[in-house]
């Protein structure tokens, strides 16, 4: 599945890039937009950082969460989000917008929705939401739960995909 494959190369290799191989697309409240020339294509992306992460005596790392659009692929709203810590072995996380649970599952410190159809269904949720509240568990046994704005989500989103041609 290649939204799969793109997710974990977001991953891997768009939060280590140097500044200027990615161009600001804008700022829109809790949430920012980017993209960069990837193959013969474009890709571009939407993210943010919790807003609150409990508990607050652990040490992690980087924490976010990101939508990816490729035109290379044609993948649209690929969801990412990215704990700070490695996920319990065969774990699910569980993302939480307007009472409504999307499961995802776990690798490395990553979680993914199971298909496109999920991405596209949470995408929806967080343009209606105001609040996403993530819950998960570390390899440690550590249970931890962070809390996304939704504010700007829309905007940035609509950003991203006119950018990456609808």
């Amino acid at each position: 599945m290649a939204w799969k494959t793109l997710a974990m190369a977001m991953i891997l290799g768009v939060w280590g890039l140097p500044a200027a191989a990615q161009d600001w697309i804008g700022t829109f409240e809790d949430w920012n937009a980017f993209e960069y020339a990837e193959g013969g294509g474009k890709v571009c992306y939407i993210s943010s950082t919790p807003l609150d992460m409990t508990p607050k005596n652990v040490t992690r790392g980087d924490v976010f969460m990101q939508v990816v659009n490729n035109t290379d692929d044609g993948s649209k709203n690929v969801v990412n989000i990215v704990a700070g810590y490695t996920f319990q072995d065969n774990s699910v996380t569980t993302a939480t917008i307007n009472n409504v649970d999307f499961r995802m599952f776990t690798a490395g410190d990553g979680a993914w929705n199971s298909s496109s159809e999920k991405d596209n269904e949470m995408v929806q949720a967080m343009i209606r939401g105001a609040e996403l509240v993530v819950a998960g568990q570390s390899s440690r046994g550590t249970n931890t739960t962070d809390t996304y704005s939704l504010l700007g989500f829309t905007a940035a989103h609509q950003a991203m995909t006119e950018a990456c041609g609808g």
